[in-house]
């Protein structure tokens, strides 16, 4: 049941990365996101009561921290990408956003078998293939660039981990929590710079993401019910596997070798931690 949550939330987070990167052509990031956090955060907040009635303090705590780190991991992963270069940028978030799960796991008493172990670092490199992106052999890189990933990806890391660290018969309050945490500072960040926060337009691919991406969240918290944080979250990791095949199926792009090696290194790693 956990590799099936957990596949069930890389799809989720694919399908959202996909939507939201068609939702900012036509919106600003701070729009999308506050946008997104909403859709999410309110019809979740009336399904929560009928899943778990009385979620604790600390679990509402922690769900918001980890909703304030999330959305600071977005901003920074925007910032990132704009500035460049993607081809460099993704891999270092997604691997680090990845290892440090399973750091973390392991500091709290996880314990994996070999096979696991073997399946996560497949799923690693699978991550780093399908992120990655071929680039001029001449491209400069700037610190405070490599230092954005960096954190970008301890930010995702960070968010993981701590809503591993809630009840899982919780869920899904922590993430109700994240979400109208996330969306306050949104509104305020927006009020501040005297940013539009409404959208005009495009709104099919704005309530599609915020559907997936909290659908996401859930998943993932309801697979740390059945399974250790580090397995899940690497094959939570795995989404760049589903935003690409969606940007071959619905954009039509073309999937280079590199790309179809990362799938097939994907699929491998749910395989094989799966059968562990």
């Amino acid at each position: 049941m956990a590799v099936l949550l957990s596949v069930v939330t890389a799809f989720l987070y694919g399908s959202g990365d996909f939507l939201g990167g068609v939702a900012s052509r036509r919106h600003s990031a701070i729009q999308v996101l506050t946008t997104v956090s909403l859709i999410g955060a309110v019809p979740l907040l009336f399904v929560a009561p009928f899943v778990a009635a009385s979620p604790s303090t600390p679990d509402l705590f922690l769900g918001a921290a980890a909703g304030l780190i999330g959305i600071a991991g977005l901003g920074l992963l925007y910032r990132g990408l704009a500035r460049g270069p993607m081809s460099i940028f993704a891999p270092i978030t997604a691997i680090v956003s990845a290892v440090f799960p399973v750091i973390w796991g392991v500091s709290r008493g996880d314990q994996q078998g070999l096979k696991i172990w073997f399946g996560l670092a497949i799923g690693l490199i699978g991550i780093f293939v399908l992120s990655s992106q071929p680039t001029a052999d001449d491209i400069r890189v700037s610190f405070s660039v490599i230092c954005e990933a960096l954190l970008a990806g301890l930010a995702f890391g960070l968010f993981f981990s701590l809503l591993s660290e809630t009840n899982t018969e919780s869920a899904p309050w922590p993430i109700v929590a994240g979400r109208f945490s996330a969306s306050l500072v949104l509104i305020f960040v927006a009020l501040v710079q005297k940013t539009q926060l409404r959208p005009t337009r495009g709104w099919f691919s704005l309530i599609a993401c915020g559907i997936c991406d909290t659908g996401a969240n859930v998943a993932f918290l309801f697979a740390l019910r059945y399974g250790q944080l580090g397995p899940v979250a690497v094959l939570a990791s795995l989404y760049p596997a589903v935003t690409v095949l969606l940007a071959r199926i619905v954009l039509g792009e073309h999937l280079t070798n590199r790309r179809l090696l990362g799938l097939v290194l994907a699929m491998a790693t749910v395989i094989l931690v799966g059968l562990s």
